[in-house]
């Protein structure tokens, strides 16, 4: 199968990328590379049919990398609300816009499946379990831009193509190009250098899914089109708090300590549990790898040097951002494609929601 992967040189695309070329299919990986940073594409895609270096928000460029595809995957843009905050505009141009644009690239070319990239932050803040029946609640930039990618791109590809999307849990663990800012990796780079685990409350609920098993995940989808679909991705067991999580750094890094706070992190509100029934039953084993795992991994990388300093803005996608932007490395296209899209977010009804 010729995958298209735009988004492939970052965490989750190197993971997938390797893992999709090592199953024998054809990939092109394309990136807008908006993060400076030294790594080189070749070396973190050795296995890469086809490396783009393109803005995935050039429309015309999306269309050269699909030509021949099989299947179109988006998941690049900015992750969390943090990033998204430095500049709402180019959010809505990274994380809604482009999908959108893609999406359109691909009802053009009668590629047969497209696959987005979406959160588990959508849900918000919600009492007991939530599903992918639960309506979305989301609370900020980043979970408005993907659920209204979701809505728009199903309205888009309706008869035209095959959609899945993909909403995650919170992803942990080791990958070619590393990112330590999500809470799992966060709390262990720190318990390695510092040997201090910062905790405010700890009470918010988090689900997690490790970064390979997410490409497992997408491999599977890939090979099993059907229709519009949406999938939690992660396993009913790896629901944690915060402090779950911080109490098992503690005890898988020797010589750490928790530092309880006495407030809660009130910057990020999300608080949920989810199920992940839909998944496990289309795709029964899936998501096996466990939070002690991936702490693991970022333990003995850390350890062992293979990671930088961690506090390097390179590992942290607001304080990356918020470097590339300064240095005039990314910023607002404001093409007629984004500013049309830009339009429909600003005009979005969200008390509907």
């Amino acid at each position: 199968m010729h995958i298209v992967l735009l988004g492939g040189a970052g965490y989750l695309g190197t993971a997938a990328t390797r893992h999709l070329t090592a199953l024998g299919h054809h990939v092109t990986a394309v990136d807008g590379l908006i993060y400076q940073r030294d790594d080189d594409p070749h070396r973190l895609l050795p296995t890469v049919t086809n490396f783009v270096h393109a803005d995935l928000r050039d429309p015309a460029a999306l269309r050269r990398a699909m030509t021949g595809a099989d299947a179109v995957v988006h998941l690049g843009g900015l992750v969390g609300e943090p990033a998204c905050a430095v500049d709402e505009r180019l959010a809505v141009e990274l994380n809604y816009a482009s999908p959108v644009i893609a999406a359109e690239a691909v009802a053009t070319a009668g590629i047969a499946h497209y696959v987005l990239f979406s959160s588990c932050s959508v849900y918000g803040s919600r009492d007991g379990t939530v599903d992918e029946d639960t309506a979305p609640n989301p609370l900020g930039i980043y979970a408005r831009t993907k659920i209204l990618a979701e809505q728009r791109l199903g309205t888009l590809l309706e008869g035209r193509a095959d959609l899945t999307v993909l909403r995650l849990a919170t992803v942990h663990g080791r990958s070619p190009r590393q990112r330590l800012d999500s809470v799992v990796n966060r709390m262990t780079a720190q318990a390695v250098a510092t040997g201090r685990i910062p905790l405010n409350g700890g009470s918010q609920r988090r689900p997690l899914v490790h970064v390979t098993d997410v490409a497992e995940i997408l491999a599977a989808v890939l090979n099993t089109p059907a229709g519009q679909r949406t999938f939690n991705v992660g396993s009913d067991r790896e629901n944690f708090t915060i402090a779950e999580i911080a109490e098992t750094v503690e005890r898988m890094v020797p010589g750490s300590r928790i530092d309880r706070g006495l407030e809660r992190d009130e910057a990020d509100a999300r608080d949920y549990r989810t199920s992940f029934a839909r998944l496990a039953a289309a795709f029964p084993g899936s998501c096996p790898t466990r939070l002690r795992d991936g702490v693991r991994e970022i333990a003995e990388a850390v350890t062992a040097k293979e990671l930088g300093d961690p506090d390097l803005p390179e590992y942290d996608n607001y304080r990356g951002l918020v470097a590339s932007r300064d240095a005039g490395h990314i910023s607002v296209l404001r093409s007629a494609a984004c500013e049309r899209l830009h339009a429909e977010y600003m005009s979005a009804d969200w008390s509907a929601q």
